[in-house]
């Protein structure tokens, strides 16, 4: 398998420019997967794979979870059949991290650890980077503090010997929350001093809500409400309800220590409710758990059926969603019509649908 080497940068350059443009049209159903099928016509190899991983990642860290994993899946099968290091490395770290979010321990472990051994392999540390990041939010999704101290420190290391300063990959934050959970997470005080004043300076409110939330986690009295709603806030000018509900979990639990279980709740049913919309299931029994503590009984709520369909079911009624007859579909994705009419009957089947107009509806529903 061949790493990037000298290339790398170029790749990096061109497939960000590449990302602009499709991320523009990733809420339409089945216009990613008609430019995929188009590029991989033209025999762009080079950049294709990791094009598409960073345009799964985008979907991925702005809650379009399904389409992030269909691409993701995508640009790891490209990935290997291409021969490519960087890409494979890249979309299996960024794979386990969703994977890990929705509860599915050993995939995203296989994943991230794959990921790990190929960045090691081919010195692609910014890839090692971001499946310890992966690892360590399962571990601390699960409750397993210790692991997720360890993944972070390792991190750290990495992120040092890098010469990486990006407050989007410090761990000070989760180091901040492991500590106030009980682990022995380390001194505190100046690593967040540290990442303060990367966050301030890099000026951007994903970076900056991380922040408030860590500065709330370790306030002294009532002062830690304003931090947690400051870290809200913050959140809201991003798109992603996945962080902004982790920073609502902690802030239902500190209002729950305080004694505060009306406030406390509101924040918790509002984070319990994006996490099963997800199919968070770690964090959202987590947050069912702290709700309990309150008083209040949350009822499992059913998966989406949509979350049941395999990555190429996706892909398939992604395309005819937009507009493609049979035969237009088979041929964009390389498939039989036969092929495509199983594939979508299972996709009906499972969606409870019986038409395109229902298809389309269904994943605009969750796409957008």
């Amino acid at each position: 398998m061949t790493s990037p080497g000298g290339p790398f940068c170029i790749i990096m350059v061109e497939s960000r420019a590449a990302l602009a443009d499709l991320d523009k049209t990733l809420a339409v159903p089945g216009v990613a997967v008609t430019l995929v099928a188009t590029a991989a016509v033209a025999s762009w190899e080079i950049g294709l794979p990791f094009t598409i991983a960073l345009a799964g990642r985008e979907a991925a860290t702005t809650d379009r979870w399904v389409l992030g994993r269909a691409l993701l899946d995508e640009a790891i099968a490209l990935a290997r059949e291409t021969d490519q290091a960087m890409p494979l490395s890249g979309a299996l770290g960024w794979l386990a991290s969703l994977q890990g979010r929705q509860g599915e321990i050993e995939a995203a472990e296989a994943g991230a650890q794959e990921a790990l051994e190929l960045s090691d392999r081919h010195g692609l540390g910014f890839f090692r980077a971001w499946a310890l990041v992966s690892l360590a939010e399962l571990d601390l999704g699960l409750g397993r503090l210790a692991r997720a101290v360890e993944r972070l420190a390792d991190l750290q290391l990495t992120l040092d010997r890098l010469g990486l300063r990006d407050p989007d990959l410090s761990p000070v934050p989760e180091l901040v929350e492991t500590g106030v959970r009980g682990a022995e997470a380390g001194e505190l005080e100046a690593p967040l001093a540290a990442y303060a004043a990367a966050a301030e300076a890099k000026g951007q409110p994903w970076s900056l809500a991380r922040l408030e939330r860590s500065r709330g986690l370790l306030a002294d009295g009532d002062a830690f409400e304003r931090h947690f709603e400051a870290a809200i806030g913050l959140h809201e000018a991003t798109r992603d309800g996945f962080e902004q509900s982790r920073t609502r979990l902690c802030f239902g639990e500190r209002l729950r220590r305080a004694g505060r279980r009306v406030r406390a709740r509101e924040q918790l049913r509002a984070a319990l409710e994006v996490f099963e919309e997800l199919g968070a299931k770690p964090w959202a029994e987590r947050a069912r758990t702290e709700l309990l503590a309150t008083g209040e009984h949350a009822r499992r709520r059913d998966p989406s059926t949509l979350d049941d369909l395999t990555p190429q079911e996706l892909q398939i009624g992604m395309v005819l969603a937009d507009g493609a007859t049979t035969r237009e579909a088979a041929a964009k994705l390389f498939l039989s019509p036969k092929t495509v009419e199983y594939h979508l009957r299972n996709v009906y089947r499972k969606l409870a649908i019986h038409s395109r107009e229902e298809l389309a509806r269904e994943l605009s529903k969750r796409q957008t």
